[in-house]
């Protein structure tokens, strides 16, 4: 899970406070019996002794000692069990109480990360990502042919928008599968509505299902902050450095952007610097190969045809053709 340092430091801010929330719980409730039941704060100043006693016996090599301690330590936990529930409360009473009791609250199990933790990381990575209400809709297990038909693309193919589609979406979840082994890229385009963003959405769900650092830009906001950072303005919570380590970017409808010399040139570092550290990208976008080259010059067109896998799809308008149908 690629988290940046700032982020990941938050996280283990919010668990060392759920540490030091459930402590003064704790001592909240363990003050309130021993006020109550001053047999139990002679009960826990035994039990204090004890350890101290022990301590000493480890540092002396006193190993007898060890089975005494455990010893007399279970016979007043017992005691003050049953006073506790002499006095109607339960016998855990002044025991932590912790969010996680697979991991009390730290976030580990050992050297491994708790599932708590992982979940945590997951909804940090989807609220990063920028689609994560998309997503709720926009994913596999919604994903349907049945607005592709069957009718060559062209007279000289046999291939049809809905084998097309097909291939495209198992192109996807081999994407999807060999990702932490690969260094694919996908480049889809295709005219308005034939399913580019719909599918780009699909692969990120699967991804941050996964624990995988995705953020997706359309291609306007890219180049807004890609400026924001070459000319200083702070207009913008992503940084460069954030597009540029990103496990997963997803670039939607490129060439919707205003173009100048500074887009082709942000552009090309951008997917340059991706590919120098073996990063992913997705990038969608209604412009053929060949405007691809007339607009973001011949450089970025070498790397998207080097680099990436090119996926063009076809069919009618999904958008008309679901308005149609309501």
């Amino acid at each position: 899970m690629n988290l940046s340092k700032t982020v990941y430091d938050e996280i283990r801010r919010e668990y060392d406070e759920k540490q030091l929330v459930s402590e003064r719980d704790k001592r909240s409730r363990v003050r309130e019996v021993e006020e109550k039941i001053p047999e139990i704060a002679r009960i826990n100043g035994q039990i204090a002794e004890l350890s101290v006693e022990r301590a000493i016996g480890r540092i002396r090599g006193r190993a007898e000692d060890g089975q005494t301690y455990e010893e007399k330590k279970a016979s007043l936990i017992n005691r003050r069990k049953e006073l506790l529930t002499l006095y109607g409360y339960p016998e855990s009473y002044t025991e932590p109480r912790y969010e996680c009791g697979l991991c009390n609250d730290t976030g580990y199990i050992g050297n491994d990360q708790c599932s708590c933790l992982r979940s945590r990381i997951i909804e940090v990575l989807y609220d990063q990502s920028n689609i994560k209400k998309i997503l709720e809709t926009e994913n596999f297990s919604t994903y349907t042919f049945k607005y592709y038909n069957n009718a060559p693309v062209d007279p000289s193919s046999e291939e049809t928008p809905l084998s097309i589609a097909k291939k495209a979406v198992d192109t996807a979840h081999s994407f999807i599968d060999n990702f932490s082994i690969s260094s694919d890229n996908l480049f889809i385009s295709g005219a308005t509505g034939t399913g580019k963003t719909f599918l780009s959405n699909c692969i990120a769900r699967e991804l941050l299902d996964k624990g995988t650092d995705v953020i997706y830009l359309s291609s306007v906001r890219l180049f807004d902050i890609l400026a924001d950072n070459a000319f200083n303005t702070g207009r913008n919570d992503f940084v460069a450095e954030d597009l540029f380590s990103c496990e997963l970017l997803i670039i939607d409808d490129l060439g919707t952007e205003y173009t100048n010399s500074f887009t082709q040139s942000a552009f090309f570092n951008c997917i340059n610097e991706r590919l120098l550290r073996k990063k992913h990208t997705i990038i969608s976008t209604n412009l053929s190969m060949e405007q691809v080259r007339q607009i973001y010059t011949e450089r970025v067109f070498s790397r998207l045809l080097e680099k990436y896998i090119l996926i063009k799809l076809f069919g009618e308008d999904i958008r008309i053709i679901k308005k149609l149908e309501e």
